[in-house]
């Protein structure tokens, strides 16, 4: 029989996503950045810091930003970033571009962190930027413009898995080796994709285990109900929504699938 996993801490493992694929824009609650960087398929090179409380930063003279280079990001995901509600932030390629900005192009990055919406395109040739990652109502959800849409379906993907992995390796006694789970093909979630738009709960608090799977239910938002609304009562809106698919993980293929319900 089934054994329900109550999960650990019960709204960080109830992840919803709310999507504009037109803009490549998603907002995303229970994905942390520490998580968000972790997941993405490629690292990070440098991050222009546009709100924080970084205390270690480097500074930009000619843009009077702070700035992190790609060797001390580990550091910066160990600290507790996200303490700044309105934590905000752009990548950038070469330390050099942050000398050429010029005050248009400043001026629009001033815009975005303080607005919490891009004045034109979220991404400046100059920084050849990848990401536009905007903290959202008090910190409680995320908003992120995407370059590319693999990245966001990688980064989700990667999520999932990493927080089932950590969970795994808390629940097994100290002389199990744990076993890391293979991660969610990117195809499987590319069908999610329009449903997005509307709105989707991803609950790993609900998952189901027994010796040959892990189930995980998918349900989808009310198409009327406000973002913040959602957010700030994310059970609450997992218990009125219906459940539409679930994800299921193999242990004897070490596979995921998608299945509808």
């Amino acid at each position: 029989m089934a054994l329900l996993l109550a999960g650990m801490d019960s709204v960080k493992d109830i992840i919803y996503i709310y999507g504009d694929k037109h803009n490549h824009c998603y907002i995303t609650s229970g994905i942390n950045f520490r998580e968000f960087i972790q997941g993405l398929p490629f690292p990070i090179q440098n991050i222009l810091l546009l709100k924080h409380d970084v205390q270690w930063a480097d500074y930009n003279l000619n843009s009077s930003f702070n700035y992190v280079e790609k060797e001390y990001i580990s550091q910066l995901i160990n600290e507790d970033v996200e303490k700044n509600l309105d934590f905000c932030w752009v990548d950038f390629e070469e330390l050099l571009d942050l000398d050429e900005l010029e005050p248009r192009e400043i001026s629009e990055l001033l815009y975005l962190a303080h607005k919490k919406e891009p004045l034109s395109k979220p991404f400046l040739p100059r920084l050849n930027n990848s990401f536009a990652y905007i903290n959202m109502n008090g910190g409680q959800y995320k908003k992120v413009y995407y370059k590319r849409m693999n990245d966001f379906l990688f980064m989700l993907c990667n999520s999932i898995t990493n927080k089932l992995n950590t969970s795994h390796k808390k629940g097994i006694n100290f002389f199990s080796r744990p076993k890391n789970f293979t991660p969610i093909h990117i195809n499987l979630m590319l069908k999610l994709l329009p449903l997005m738009e509307d709105g989707i709960i991803i609950d790993l608090t609900e998952r189901l285990e027994n010796r040959k799977t892990i189930e995980i239910p998918i349900y989808r938002v009310n198409y009327y109900a406000e973002i913040d609304e959602v957010i700030a009562n994310v059970e609450d809106h997992r218990e009125k929504s219906n459940q539409f698919a679930v994800l299921i993980y193999s242990k004897k293929d070490n596979e995921w699938s998608l299945t509808e319900v």
